[in-house]
């Protein structure tokens, strides 16, 4: 509604009420929707060229124009049986326009009657599915989790440029503006929609589906989001998640799969990591109303009948199984299961038995379980008859399916040329007889009889050629042209990148006006053809149409965007020009680093285009035209301009000369790679570099949300969680780099720690170590921490406070050279308490592998740490193991003292 508010009421969304209007007509008679042609502001003549050419007109009229190499090619039909449900294919065949309206398929049986035209398209169906020599078609359940985020891929990385975006239902939104899909879920199973995602020129060689080259993951993703709706019968609905599952599913765990099982049996399970977790979802059958008692054995879990709680063991990361059960009163027939086990501790395992009246005590049989409570009917495989296929042939040419289809090498006659067409008889006269019925509209109608009788002598110029091809692969859906279209209003939300600092420019593909004077060729033919990229901050790529498609677009842009060719200046001094662009590139200039990546390295602000690739892609004409009018080209662009009025901000650069201040940069950037840091770029890449004093930075890195990082002159550094005043990260060589409130490590030799509080009082030494999860909001104050802040000594070292309970801790890092010069870090504690403290842990470190060695000193994966003050460490079994320090404090003050080697 409130798009139809602001077409209503404001003069700029009037062509966009216009498009609507026809939109809503060409569906509402379901017309053939082709939105590229829909939405553009394309000439009539060429509207109706393109028409002709989606509707494959010359597959069946001959032709001695260019115009017929150009249309569109039908599906190629071999192994179709395999890649597309033989059931859906028959409905289709019999009723394409019911089956997917707006599609191009025409409906070649419309002169038939209803009991003819089912026998066809069976007999068709039986045909084409005797062809297979792959694997028969068979439904495939969709994996929920890969759907989830498939969601967000199928409407973020340039799906619904073309396509409806769907809402939390799957209902289509723009379904009078999209190229169709229909019911997916009937056509295809995950492996073929897979496939034709992957290398969809394979079957449509004509490129209108263009490939997307996505990841292998993300398009299966896409795949199983399409297709989520796919029912197939099965026992239970699995989910597995990964993570620190003995905390709790709601704490630091991600979905990984999920699928069909026939039981509780982990041995149907060919990997399941130790940590990690099942989730089962189902129904379970009883005979016979009662109460019924259910046995585990497990690390933990919980299991729910009818939504109700009858077992809950709390997991343990250290524990071995124990042994639980719970009753439940069940009604006779269909009760909801839901048991979510934990794979963690030591030797998981599980077993799970039910008993009651008259069902003896054993493990649930499969087939008491379904995923549903109603029947589900499991596909059954397309029984080819050969009968039938002889006589699908014999339809398939009688048709004309051939003619388009000419995979299939089957004869189908002659027809009528091109250029002898009636308007008023056959496919445009909008009767039903022995030709292809396309259900065209009015409009499509008028396109057509306008077109056709010019077809044969229609000559194109090189613009109409360029504008006639981005309509009909729809590029406009993406890009903007002068005098065709771009994004629509609706779609322009579904447009994201990864820098909205960039505002539309990080998030819209470029413009297409003046493309050709503004790439060199070399550069257009990658990003075209090659998949070349520079915008990687853009979630939508460019997507593959193929050669064959698209290539004579490289040259005709070069030919038909033409501007004013600019008088560019003489180059006397390469090395004066040279060290010009050096210094107004940096930042004693005009600062380009302060927005632009160079070299690799990453701006301290907005982060847009890489520099030194400039010359590579673009030509020099466009480069001074742009330098000097930067909003000529683009509107809504942030790059300011230096040369207001074509007068330079430096007059002290090259005598104040625009031109040669702007060749300047050229002559710079044409070093690419190779080309002289540019004055402050270090410090616009953020690198933080410690030289006799410690150096200290804060934010969100990788010791959480509010980490402190500290670099040491001695060449070490480590990370410090305030939050949970816990040590994350130690590492050795270069320090930080910041940037915009976060920072990342520079150096190497990493040394982790695990995350949550330094100190606790374990009940017993099963109890798991407390971790921040989703919902606690109170960690860590709620187990008595909190934070008190810094202060600094004469070399900058800081010295962190917080308090635990009534106990004050000041928790110092000093870096020191050994007796060979090696460095480490000695870590003092100084605890002050009023009274006596009771025993508590000090959890020093944590690793796959803890070896005691003597003098205190202890062996941690790649760490060294010995326990100077007179404590003692404690291995802790599990997974991770961990070192704790026993701790009973007196009153008053006293030291926890260790140093830490790597």
């Amino acid at each position: 509604m409130n798009i139809i508010r602001k077409i209503m009421t404001s003069r700029k969304y009037w062509p966009a009420l216009m498009i609507s209007v026809l939109l809503f007509a060409a569906r509402s008679h379901g017309a053939v929707m082709l939105p590229g042609l829909e939405t553009s502001r394309l000439d009539q003549k060429l509207k109706g060229l393109v028409l002709l050419e989606e509707l494959n007109c010359t597959a069946c009229h001959e032709s001695r124009s260019s115009f017929a190499a150009t249309s569109k090619r039908a599906p190629r039909l071999s192994g179709v049986g395999s890649r597309l449900n033989p059931y859906y294919l028959e409905k289709y065949i019999q009723a394409p326009h019911d089956i997917n309206p707006g599609g191009t398929m025409p409906d070649v049986m419309a002169h038939l009657d209803v009991q003819e035209k089912k026998q066809a398209a069976e007999a068709i169906t039986h045909f084409l599915v005797s062809l297979n020599k792959g694997p028969d078609f068979g439904l495939e359940s969709p994996d929920t989790v890969a759907a989830e985020l498939g969601e967000t891929l199928f409407h973020s990385v340039g799906c619904v440029a073309c396509h409806s975006p769907r809402n939390e239902k799957g209902e289509e939104l723009l379904k009078e503006a999209s190229v169709p899909l229909g019911a997916l879920e009937q056509k295809y199973n995950v492996t073929s929609l897979i496939d034709f995602i992957r290398r969809p020129h394979d079957t449509r060689p004509s490129g209108r589906m263009p490939d997307m080259r996505l990841q292998s993951r993300d398009v299966e993703r896409i795949a199983h989001y399409l297709l989520r709706e796919t029912r197939v019968p099965g026992r239970l609905r699995y989910t597995v998640l990964r993570g620190r599952v003995w905390e709790g599913l709601d704490a630091e765990v991600e979905k990984e799969r999920s699928g069909h099982t026939e039981d509780f049996d982990l041995m149907n399970f060919d990997t399941l990591n130790k940590n990690s977790a099942l989730d089962f979802e189902g129904f379970l059958r009883i005979g016979k109303e009662g109460v019924y008692r259910f046995f585990l054995e497990m690390n933990g879990g919980t299991l729910w009948i009818d939504d109700k709680e009858v077992v809950n063991l709390i997991p343990s990361n250290r524990r071995g199984v124990k042994k639980v059960s719970g009753n439940a009163r069940l009604e006779a027939g269909w009760n909801k299961i839901r048991f979510t086990y934990i794979h963690a501790g030591k030797e998981p395992r599980l077993s799970f038995e039910m008993e009651g009246d008259s069902f003896k005590r054993q493990a649930i049989p499969s087939s008491l379980l379904s995923i549903s409570k109603t029947p589900i009917e499991p596909y059954k495989p397309y029984p080819v008859r050969g009968i039938l296929v002889e006589t699908g042939e014999h339809y398939f040419s009688k048709l004309g399916c051939g003619k388009c289809h000419d995979d299939i090498k089957v004869d189908s006659g002659g027809s009528i040329a091109l250029s002898e067409l009636n308007a008023a008889k056959g496919c445009l006269s909008g009767r039903k007889g022995p030709w292809p019925n396309y259900n065209l509209n009015d409009e499509q109608h008028k396109l057509l009889t306008a077109v056709l009788p010019r077809i044969e002598t229609m000559q194109l110029s090189d613009a109409e050629t360029v504008n006639k091809t981005l309509v009909t692969f729809n590029c406009i859906a993406c890009h903007e042209r002068v005098g065709l279209g771009g994004v629509m209003p609706e779609r322009d939300h579904y447009f994201v990148g990864a820098k909205p600092e960039l505002g539309n420019q990080g998030r819209i593909p470029p413009p297409l006006t003046h493309v050709g004077a503004k790439l060199n060729k070399a550069w257009l033919r990658e990003v075209m053809l090659r998949g070349g990229r520079q915008r990687f901050y853009l979630n939508a790529s460019m997507p593959l149409f193929g050669e064959m498609n698209v290539g004579h677009l490289v040259d005709l842009f070069e030919k038909v965007d033409a501007l004013e060719e600019v008088s560019i200046p003489e180059v006397s001094n390469v090395k004066a020009f040279r060290n010009a662009g050096h210094e107004m590139v940096g930042t004693d200039g005009f600062s380009c680093i302060a927005c632009h990546d160079f070299n690799g390295q990453k701006s301290g602000g907005a982060g847009a285009l890489e520099l030194i690739h400039t010359t590579q892609r673009i030509k020099k004409n466009w480069f001074h035209l742009y330098m000097l009018q930067p909003a000529r080209f683009h509107q809504t662009v942030i790059m300011p301009t230096y040369w207001p009025d074509g007068t330079s901000l430096r007059p002290d650069v090259l005598g104040g000369d625009t031109g040669k201040q702007i060749e300047a940069l050229w002559v710079y950037l044409k070093d690419g790679s190779r080309a002289r840091n540019p004055k402050g770029l270090s410090r616009q890449s953020s690198e933080l570099r410690v030289a006799d004093v410690a150096v200290m930075c804060r934010g969100r890195g990788p010791a959480g949300y509010r980490g402190i990082a500290v670099g040491y002159p001695e060449g070490v550094s480590l990370a410090f969680d305030s939050e949970q005043m816990n040590l994350r990260f130690l590492w050795k060589g270069d320090f930080a780099n910041i940037n915009h409130g976060s920072w990342s490590v520079r150096g190497r030799d990493r040394i982790p720690f695990p995350t949550g509080i330094p100190f606790h009082r374990l009940g017993s030494m099963e109890d798991n170590w407390p971790y921040k999860r989703k919902s606690d909001y109170l960690f860590p104050h709620d187990h008595g921490y909190q934070y008190r802040g810094y202060f600094l000594d004469e070399h900058k070292r800081p010295t962190f406070m917080y308090r635990y309970g009534d106990i004050k801790v000041e928790d110092f890092f000093e870096d020191l050279l050994d007796e060979s010069g090696k460095v480490y870090f000695k870590r003092t504690f100084s605890f002050e308490s009023q009274r006596a403290q009771e025993q508590f842990y000090f959890r020093a470190a944590s690793g796959n592998v803890i070896v005691e060695k003597p003098d205190n000193t202890y062996l941690i994966d790649g760490l060294t740490l010995r326990i100077v003050s007179a404590h003692q460490g404690i291995i802790r079994e599990g997974e991770p193991r961990e070192l704790l320090i026993s701790l009973a404090l007196p009153a008053g003050k006293s030291n926890l003292i260790m140093e830490y080697r790597w």
